[in-house]
């Protein structure tokens, strides 16, 4: 999940969680119309949170990640999602 790092079957629109899966870290974004939103503002581009990543160079969603927002992985290689 984009949301709370949790890698066990649930639908990713509808995770509100406040806290990551291991309640560790709060969560650092928000879904909204099947967006990914930074709690500043920022769309995140959710082909980055893939494994395979965006191969799309420049568009108006940012490259950070989901779930502790580093710009070196998305949430799938994400060192606080559950494994």
């Amino acid at each position: 999940c984009t949301v709370c790092l949790r890698r066990s079957l649930h639908r990713t629109i509808e995770c509100v969680l406040a806290q990551t899966w291991d309640k560790k870290f709060d969560t650092f974004l928000e879904r909204i119309s099947k967006g990914l939103w930074m709690k500043d503002g920022k769309q995140l581009c959710t082909s980055w949170q893939r494994e395979e990543g965006c191969n799309i160079p420049r568009h108006n969603a940012h490259h950070f990640c989901s779930g502790c927002g580093a710009t070196t992985h998305g949430a799938q290689k994400c060192p606080r999602a559950e494994r």
